[in-house]
């Protein structure tokens, strides 16, 4: 009698009446189930995930200017807005100063801080693209007129002023001191929901003493740049700049874009993120 063994790939006989023989096959056992299991579990989860509606997480943390040495002892960052004298005209125009004046103040209402000037402000948006037609706004800046540098002024009869020191636009914020505001960015924590890491921040003025909002570009338009016309300009480049997070470090860049998307960082008091006032047609 043959007794006949069979796998994939082989096949013995033998007799049983031979004693003391001994064959041992190593056959590979495989089951169709392998691994069923687990994507049985996974199924599960996404299934209850869905019936029970998770609480997404949006909890923000704060994001600080990157430092500007390896010994993270300079961290602040510098902003300069410049209004445009309206005396001039814009197809001549070469003078854009970061005076208050500028914007229809007198020192006397930025000295005794009248609500006008109190109630007024720059705004920092942020968008994810450059793009105007289709950009969302994502995170918005304020920075109230009450921060930032000081400048000579004068108060009083025009005979007899005093002299005193009033406030200018143009600002060093850091962590330490008394111009903190702005100086961080709160962002979610956990860039899962939104996936963002680089935006675009545009800045405007509101005059509490008009009520009206000024748009403000990264040049003036007495810049070679708008040589041919002052009002046909790639806005792309011209409105914003891009600035960039680190979610390891909780930390932000900012740099100046140019055509051929080369970057150059910006903020610090040699090379200030400035904004000039745009003036309409």
């Amino acid at each position: 009698m043959l007794i006949t063994v069979n796998n994939n790939y082989y096949r013995f006989s033998f007799k049983p009446q031979q004693k003391d023989t001994y064959l041992n096959i190593p056959v590979e056992l495989n089951f169709d189930l392998t691994g069923r299991e687990d994507a049985i579990d996974r199924f599960e989860k996404e299934t209850i995930d869905k019936v029970i509606n998770p609480i997404d997480d949006f909890e923000t943390t704060r994001f600080m200017h990157a430092p500007w040495d390896n010994n993270a002892f300079k961290t602040e960052i510098h902003y300069q807005f410049n209004f445009f004298d309206t005396t001039q005209s814009i197809n001549t125009a070469t003078s854009w100063l970061d005076d208050y004046q500028y914007a229809n103040f007198t020192d006397s209402e930025i000295y005794f801080f009248a609500n006008s000037f109190k109630g007024s402000f720059f705004k920092l948006d942020f968008y994810d693209t450059n793009l105007n037609e289709n950009n969302k706004a994502f995170i918005s800046v304020i920075l109230p007129t009450q921060q930032g540098l000081k400048e000579p002024g004068f108060i009083g009869p025009a005979l007899n002023p005093t002299a005193v020191d009033v406030k200018k636009p143009k600002y060093i914020l850091d962590y330490l001191g008394s111009d903190k505001e702005g100086f961080f960015i709160y962002w979610l924590k956990e860039p899962k929901l939104i996936t963002n890491t680089e935006f675009y921040m545009s800045a405007k003025f509101f005059n509490g003493k008009n009520g009206n909002f000024v748009r403000m570009m990264n040049k003036p338009q007495s810049d070679p740049t708008f040589a041919s016309n002052k009002f046909n300009f790639n806005k792309s480049l011209l409105f914003y700049y891009k600035v960039i997070f680190d979610f390891n470090d909780y930390e932000y860049k900012v740099y100046l874009e140019d055509q051929l998307g080369n970057l150059s960082r910006v903020g610090d008091s040699l090379n200030p993120i400035k904004w000039y006032e745009y003036v309409n047609p």
